[in-house]
């Protein structure tokens, strides 16, 4: 998705699940609980009237951790010291939230990264003054969005410390032991630590129809595509993260070396330095060998 043009492309045709509304000092804000073929999403938006509209997407994994971010900047912690710049990962993508001022007052930025033509999309949340109501403000309005999506989910709400976000009163939903038992296990975005969250997902390989295979690696992926010109048949080893690309081109007759090559660094790697046994290592151009 390169620009905020094309997200809107992607994401129309997709099905609409709830919406709302929020106005923060001079800002509204767009936020669409959304579902398509590979899940549900919340597509945020920012319109202002000095900057062009923006837009992050959030896997639906991430909005709890969202509603806990935004629960610490609003001050709901109650932690000694102002709050500290987070970085959450989650499923291929990292959010940074990062909080600064400006002549008009505080703002917290969060950014996308890998998103927009600069290979991060972000919004600006003004705080709403010295109460941070516009920070607490942008939380309920999360903690709504998060109850309709495990609503819809089958799940049940877990109380945290904020305000109910549904009329019915989520705190009633749950006994005593089960409230209990989840803020044992409840997320921590508190305290200085930076990096928040369940961490990327795993690496994941895919493969498409024309015998091409795309692996996915946190932020990154890798697209390995096979392909014939006038001299033979080969591999192009694409590298993609956010809007740039690398690629590297391997002859289909040097592949198993190639293969080779790679499972001896990675048998190297696995190996600590205090490990590794001594042999001989050919310097490429130094016409002599050394010991590693």
């Amino acid at each position: 998705m390169d620009g905020v043009a094309n997200i809107d492309d992607v994401t129309r045709g997709d099905k609409e699940l709830c919406s709302e509304t929020l106005r923060v000092e001079s800002k509204l804000f767009y936020l669409d609980l959304k579902e398509n073929a590979r899940g549900r999403y919340l597509k945020v938006s920012e319109k202002g009237n000095n900057r062009e509209r923006s837009t992050i997407i959030v896997p639906s994994a991430g909005i709890s951790w969202f509603v806990e971010l935004f629960h610490y900047y609003a001050g709901g912690t109650n932690e000694p010291g102002g709050p500290v710049n987070k970085e959450l990962p989650i499923e291929n993508k990292v959010f940074f939230f990062d909080v600064g001022e400006n002549p008009r007052g505080r703002f917290l930025r969060v950014s996308e990264s890998g998103a927009g033509p600069r290979g991060r999309s972000s919004l600006i949340i003004p705080s709403g003054g010295a109460g941070l109501t516009g920070w607490a403000n942008f939380r309920d309005t999360l903690s709504r969005i998060y109850a309709a999506e495990a609503q819809l989910s089958g799940h049940v709400v877990p109380p945290t410390d904020l305000p109910p976000v549904l009329d019915v009163g989520v705190a009633d939903w749950l006994s005593l032991q089960e409230k209990e038992s989840f803020k044992a296990e409840q997320a921590t975005v508190g305290g200085n630590q930076r990096v928040v969250g369940p961490g990327p997902a795993p690496p994941a390989l895919v493969s498409a129809d024309n015998g091409s295979q795309i692996l996915r690696v946190g932020q990154k992926r890798f697209f390995l595509d096979p392909g014939t010109n006038h001299r033979g048949q080969f591999v192009r080893i694409t590298e993609a993260i956010g809007p740039d690309r690398n690629s590297i081109i391997v002859p289909c007759q040097a592949i198993p070396e190639f293969q080779e090559a790679v499972r001896m660094v990675f048998e190297g790697l696995k190996l600590n330095v205090s490990d590794r046994p001594d042999r001989a290592v050919v310097t490429v151009g130094a016409g002599a060998a050394t010991q590693a």
